[in-house]
């Protein structure tokens, strides 16, 4: 880790936000540094013992992994800080929020933004292998762990300024904003498409809190993970967005999430997808990406279930499922995006 804080610090002046999307193993762990040394975590991965390679079927053992808290502290420090100063949740899917606990006993957190309360609930239908991992039985332990923390509830059209980067919530709990939020109005493309899909994956997803953050000139896109239905009325008829310099793909890069409609409405000339080996990276959603005109896609991982859609090697940063490595990202004030691969070393440059 100190290897590649080091690169960060040679890929990115003292000038530019620094982003380390941090592998948790398909859970979602993304790192906001400003040049000041202000910070901000968007979700904490999994519960230590969860998410990381399993065994396979009469393969040998798999090695102890660090946990997504661990994993999250180790690149905070590398960075050079000391704490965490705002924590955002976006929805209390257990590849979310079940890295709090181990997180505030590791590193202090200041404020803690999130959407309210939890929006999903066990249903009969529900199979019991599931309940313990529901947003309803581990919400207690949510609760339990921001106890002594600042907290704040993130309403759609919302703003928060971290130094000089800005949070704008495009949605939150279902919510779009109700004004419109720069750079959108335009008619959105694609719409004649599909507008719904069955399965969401829980009703938490589309209760996400979703962020337009501006650092400059820079746009990025980070919806949590936004459902199919809200990503599509998101854009159409009217795109409440417009066009985006860097989309972190919504739900890993799930096939229930990233319409047509989304992708080709916001035009990302950059995208991150935080997979696992065998959690998101679907193929169609990638390979919808990589369509748009001249865009680069990056994954965490390989997606061992569709590998024929992988990006580039040089983009992918774990091609072992027992990869444990980060992508780094300094972001100029002139929307200039310098991406640093933890695992092969090399660096790209990318400007409008």
């Amino acid at each position: 880790m100190i290897a590649a804080a080091l690169l960060l610090a040679a890929a990115a002046p003292a000038v530019d936000l620094k982003i380390i999307s941090i592998d948790v193993d398909g859970g979602a762990a993304t790192l906001y540094i400003t040049p000041s040394g202000r910070s901000l975590l968007i979700d904490t991965g999994w519960p230590a013992g969860r998410g990381g390679p399993r065994a396979q079927p009469g393969g040998p053992p798999v090695p102890p992994s660090p946990s997504s808290a661990e994993r999250i502290v180790a690149a905070a420090r590398a960075a050079g800080l000391t704490r965490i100063d705002h924590l955002l949740i976006t929805h209390y899917h257990i590849d979310h929020i079940g890295g709090l606990n181990d997180l505030v006993k590791l590193m202090p957190v200041g404020e803690l933004i999130d959407h309210g309360p939890n929006r999903e609930f066990v249903t009969p239908d529900l199979p019991r292998e599931k309940i313990p991992i529901s947003p309803e039985t581990i919400w207690p332990l949510y609760v339990q762990a921001k106890q002594g923390l600042k907290q704040r509830v993130m309403a759609a059209g919302e703003r928060l300024r971290i130094d000089g980067l800005e949070l704008i919530a495009v949605h939150s709990d279902g919510q779009f904003a109700p004004r419109a939020l720069p750079g959108s109005g335009a008619p959105g493309s694609g719409c004649s498409g599909p507008t719904d899909m069955d399965d969401n994956g829980g009703e938490e997803n589309p209760r996400s809190l979703g962020l337009l953050l501006r650092w400059g000139k820079a746009r990025i896109l980070s919806l949590g993970d936004a459902t199919w239905a809200l990503e599509y009325r998101l854009v159409c008829p009217v795109n409440r967005v417009g066009s985006v310099d860097l989309m972190f793909a919504d739900n890993h890069g799930s096939g229930v999430s990233n319409p047509p409609a989304l992708v080709a409405s916001i035009a990302p000339r950059l995208v991150v997808v935080n997979n696992g080996p065998t959690k998101g990276g679907d193929a169609d959603v990638l390979n919808r990406y990589k369509a748009v005109p001249g865009a680069r896609v990056w994954q965490l991982h390989a997606a061992t279930r569709s590998p024929a859609a992988d990006t580039q090697p040089d983009r992918i940063v774990n091609i072992d499922r027992f990869g444990n490595q980060n992508l780094l990202i300094s972001v100029s004030r002139d929307a200039c995006f310098t991406f640093a691969n933890q695992r092969t070393g090399g660096s790209e440059r990318h400007c409008r």
